[in-house]
């Protein structure tokens, strides 16, 4: 039988969550017999390896295991499982996290109903605790989008498109039409790949209901206290500005580009560097490339037309742009800030 759905699972050192996922992914309602599981294992040095095998020797009609000798991040085997997917329609599952039994036939049939380029359904964060995560309805209707102009496409740039790459469902077709592929060799990865996709995203579906777990795993490396690997996200941003100029985008979509440049390039990076590391390990050499980076890069940036949407915290961390700060300075900045965020949260909770 011909496959509806190649599901890409990037895998590396997950032999403690790796049945979880498989599980859920097995018992799908749509039936097993028209998904390919595509798992990549990630040069893993532990145990998921021989687990994935095992089920491939179990469910050969509908599990293929590739095995990197070459450690190249999730974007690197999503990339190698695209290669290698046949399906007209393609979903991305992190290893450590699980789907809802009917996710897939949601997202197939609203996919083929309306023609979707992408289908997607909301999320729920686990922090894998006793207390069972309520899944279900939003409570909000669906939504289906057409970008057909310029406007729209504006405003579907800037929406908030529900997670990560992974609660999504999407064409082949314009995946493999556009040559977007994810990079590699970097976390942060699908930072780049959904912008960069969007602009060729024209019918666009919202299933308002929660059928994917996005797992928080504490031990992972883009979460881990003091890690540099959050740096890669300043990369990341950066790479995404040189593809929007090389895709012939940028300067009809200047302002919604640089605004969610500056959000996630400086303001969001501060805010990593603030709250994950501790302050006296704050690498605080940084803060000059971002400043400079952002002045060269969009040194018009107060001129952003959303300037006035950023919050009056961000726009405090904007501040920061044109000052010339000692280390204990940023340190001192670096404890107010994040003095200032838990209370903006606390009111929220109480609220």
């Amino acid at each position: 039988m011909n496959k509806k759905i190649s599901i890409i699972i990037p895998c590396y050192n997950m032999e403690r969550y790796m049945e979880r996922c498989i599980k859920s992914l097995l018992v799908q309602t749509i039936g097993l017999d028209v998904l390919e599981l595509i798992f990549v294992n990630d040069a893993s040095t532990d145990g998921t390896l021989d687990i994935l095998l095992s089920y491939e020797k179990e469910y050969t009609d509908s599990i293929i295991v590739i095995n990197s000798e070459e450690n190249r991040k999730q974007g690197g085997a999503r990339n190698l499982g695209l290669y290698y997917a046949s399906a007209d329609y393609i979903g991305f599952v992190d290893a450590d996290d699980w789907v809802e039994p009917t996710m897939y036939e949601k997202l197939y049939n609203k996919a083929v109903e309306y023609d979707c380029d992408v289908v997607t359904c909301e999320y729920k964060r686990d922090f894998g605790k006793a207390i069972p995560i309520t899944m279900g309805l939003t409570g909000e209707p669906d939504k289906f989008e057409v970008i057909d102009s310029i406007d729209k496409r504006k405003e579907f740039f800037l929406e908030d498109k529900r997670g990560g790459v992974w609660s999504k469902l999407y064409k082949k077709k314009i995946i493999t039409e556009s040559g977007i592929f994810f990079p590699e060799n970097l976390f942060y990865e699908d930072n780049y790949w959904f912008p960069v996709i969007s602009f060729y995203i024209e019918r666009y579906y919202v299933i308002e209901e929660y059928l994917y777990h996005y797992f928080i795993n504490f031990n992972s490396t883009t979460i881990k206290r003091n890690s540099i690997r959050h740096m890669d996200r300043m990369e990341i941003e950066i790479m995404k500005l040189k593809t929007f100029m090389e895709l012939g985008v940028y300067n009809t979509f200047a302002n919604e580009i640089e605004f969610i440049f500056i959000k996630l390039y400086y303001i969001n990076t501060l805010h990593y560097l603030f709250s994950r590391y501790d302050y006296d390990k704050i690498p605080t050499n940084l803060f000059a490339v971002l400043q400079d980076n952002l002045k060269k890069l969009i040194p018009n940036y107060k001129n952003n037309i959303y300037y006035d949407e950023f919050s009056d915290l961000d726009k405090e961390l904007l501040r920061t742009v044109e000052l010339n700060l000692k280390p204990e300075q940023w340190i001192y900045i670096a404890e107010r800030y994040c003095e200032a965020y838990d209370k903006i949260n606390l009111d929220e909770i109480k609220g």
